[in-house]
């Protein structure tokens, strides 16, 4: 009876130090905005984003590139001040010759991918 109960108590305490460790790293990805960075970033790559901004430089591919965009005091074309509203502003609005993406992204997918964006 014993062993039974031992190895009860002993099966509920790894069950629960498993969940600790999954809530924990929930937790520190919600945080630190790791899912909603990779996701941005897959989406950044699905809807065509890369053909013309590079993500590791400034350099001009098609458009600026996107390196430490939110490091910067204005956006490379437009000059408005660097704020989320306005790189949002700039994926459903754009100025000059980017395509239009309002109805192409969800208001989620516009965060994730100024998540991501808020990243490099």
């Amino acid at each position: 009876m014993r062993k039974v109960q031992l190895k009860y108590a002993t099966s509920a305490t790894l069950c629960f130090i498993a969940a600790a460790i999954i809530v924990l790293a929930g937790i520190r990805a919600w945080v630190t905005g790791e899912p909603h960075s990779t996701a941005g970033a897959d989406l950044f790559q699905k809807k065509g984003c890369t053909q013309c901004h590079f993500t590791d430089s400034r350099e001009t591919k098609v458009g600026p590139g996107l390196k430490g965009l939110f490091n910067r005091e204005k956006l490379p074309e437009s000059g408005r001040p660097v704020t989320r509203e306005n790189v949002r502003r700039q994926l459903i609005d754009p100025y000059e010759n980017m395509p239009v993406f309002k109805d192409k992204l969800t208001k989620a997918q516009q965060e994730a991918i100024i998540d991501y964006l808020n990243t490099l």
